[in-house]
């Protein structure tokens, strides 16, 4: 966020740009969602959920973090980019045949009927697909040209969602939903490629075992923190479907299908930050570090905040009485929306800065905390147990994050990065909670926004005046680096 206009003006287009495309996509896989949930019912809804779950926490093991390493090093390098791509893509094709085999064993070893094995399947392929195209957007966050990945998103998410509709209101069931799937991630893809074609100066070159062993090897730390960090998102559903029912499950993803829909916000920050950090040091990052919390947590508290005050309402309207369980699972998840913004903001600067095995160890230990306590609480409560643990987990990894996030910049203020955000958030709750109506629910971001710019423009006016400066006015040299 420091620095010259150019490179503030750069990150706040491609904020924007990945934010903009990431909400039109989040429609798309909304409608998708809600849809399904409707259509399939809670048993079957919950095995698409598992099957997503399963292999995409296997999955995210293919290129073991080779997607941020190629994202940082491509931003210092850009004549390696094509080699890079080569590499990681070879790499990906071999590692993912492996681990989709893995998926498929765990759901013929379990009690799934055909239908459940064919669209695991299906959905693997799927995911696969979109592991694969991550590989081409690193190149592209890495020349920041992320409305590039945008596009992608756009086409994916909204094929998905036309095709869900169609196939989904005319009977279809689970393994026609595993198939709309399958075709939507293949669709992206080959825009991706076309893209890639069209866009990126860069010549690929034949995939080597040397190159590509030399990224696994390179990527080991990142690909750790990253493979913890969906383990950590993701274990919940895997433990709910082993340690209760499919029903159980469909509530929590019912629930955490809305909180993921916010977190596109903290991605395409985090995407247009990770060349700057990667380039920055001293005072500027450290200020940069501190702006960006400010405006993470002040862009995201008053959403969570209104989806905990009024998760009950939300969940019977976009779900019907059928997931009335998933109301406390919402207001619960909903706290963890600002926190999951902050936690992976701190990542982004870690892994920029060389410092991924630092996250690798709070990741480590925000996981053995969360598996410990969930089984404990899913027996005892199931999705509301679930997702107690998962605000607790992320109240932990935020607090980490920050703090060695802190110790790498040297210099923070807590109460300048928080205090107005926070207060703006107590002003938002004393009203939702005063009006449980959707007059309240109104009053209450109005009252929010009021308080915040009081504290803003009273206390800190040059923080202020540095994120209208950072505003972009025209498109910014896509070829520039700082």
């Amino acid at each position: 966020m420091a620095g010259t206009r150019s490179a503030q003006g750069r990150v706040a287009t491609n904020t924007i740009a990945r934010a903009a495309g990431e909400a039109v996509a989040k429609i798309g896989s909304l409608v998708f969602y809600v849809l399904l949930a409707r259509e399939l019912g809670r048993e079957d809804y919950g095995t698409f959920v598992f099957a997503l779950t399963l292999t995409g926490t296997l999955l995210i093991g293919a290129g073991f973090g080779t997607d941020e390493l190629i994202a940082r090093e491509v931003a210092r390098n850009r004549s390696a980019a094509g080699r890079y791509l080569s590499d990681v893509a070879g790499l990906k094709a071999g590692t993912s045949v492996v681990l989709l085999s893995i998926a498929m064993a765990v759901v013929f070893v379990g009690d799934h009927d055909a239908d459940a094995r064919l669209a695991t399947l299906l959905v693997g392929l799927g995911v696969w697909v979109e592991v694969m195209a991550r590989s081409w957007n690193a190149i592209f966050q890495a020349y920041e040209r992320l409305e590039l990945v945008s596009v992608t998103l756009i086409v994916q998410r909204g094929l998905t969602a036309i095709l869900g509709i169609v196939v989904l209101l005319s009977g279809g069931g689970l393994v026609a939903a595993g198939a709309v799937y399958l075709a939507g991630a293949l669709v992206a893809f080959a825009v991706t490629e076309l893209m890639w074609r069209r866009f990126t100066p860069a010549t690929r070159v034949r995939p080597s075992r040397a190159g590509a062993w030399t990224l696994l090897r390179a990527g080991i730390p990142i690909g750790a923190a990253a493979t913890l960090w969906v383990v950590l998102l993701k274990v919940d559903v895997l433990m709910l479907a082993f340690l209760t029912n499919n029903q159980e499950v469909a509530l929590y993803a019912a629930a955490a299908r809305l909180v993921e829909g916010t977190q596109f916000v903290a991605w395409a920050f985090n995407a247009a930050m990770l060349p700057w950090v990667a380039l920055t040091t001293g005072a500027a990052l450290a200020r940069g570090y501190m702006l960006g919390l400010k405006l993470l947590a002040a862009g995201l508290i008053p959403v969570g905040a209104i989806l905990a005050c009024f998760a009950e309402p939300i969940v019977d309207l976009l779900y019907g009485d059928e997931y009335a369980g998933a109301a406390v699972p919402l207001a619960l998840l909903g706290c963890t929306v600002a926190l999951y913004g902050l936690q992976s903001f701190s990542g982004t600067l870690l892994i920029g800065r060389d410092s991924p095995g630092v996250l690798v160890r709070i990741a480590g230990a925000v996981v053995l905390q969360n598996i410990a306590c969930n089984l404990v609480a899913i027996p005892l409560w199931g999705a509301d147990g679930a997702a107690g643990v998962a605000l607790s987990s992320s109240v932990l990894m935020a607090t980490l994050t920050i703090w060695f996030g802190t110790r790498r910049t040297r210099a923070f203020s807590a109460v300048r990065a928080f205090g107005g955000p926070l207060l703006a958030g107590a002003a938002l709750v004393a009203v939702a909670l005063a009006l449980p109506t959707l007059l309240g629910a109104i009053l209450a971001g109005l009252a929010y926004a009021i308080v915040l710019a009081a504290v803003e423009f009273t206390l800190h006016r040059d923080d202020v005046r540095t994120y209208l400066q950072a505003l972009p006015t025209k498109r910014p040299d896509a070829g520039a680096v700082e």
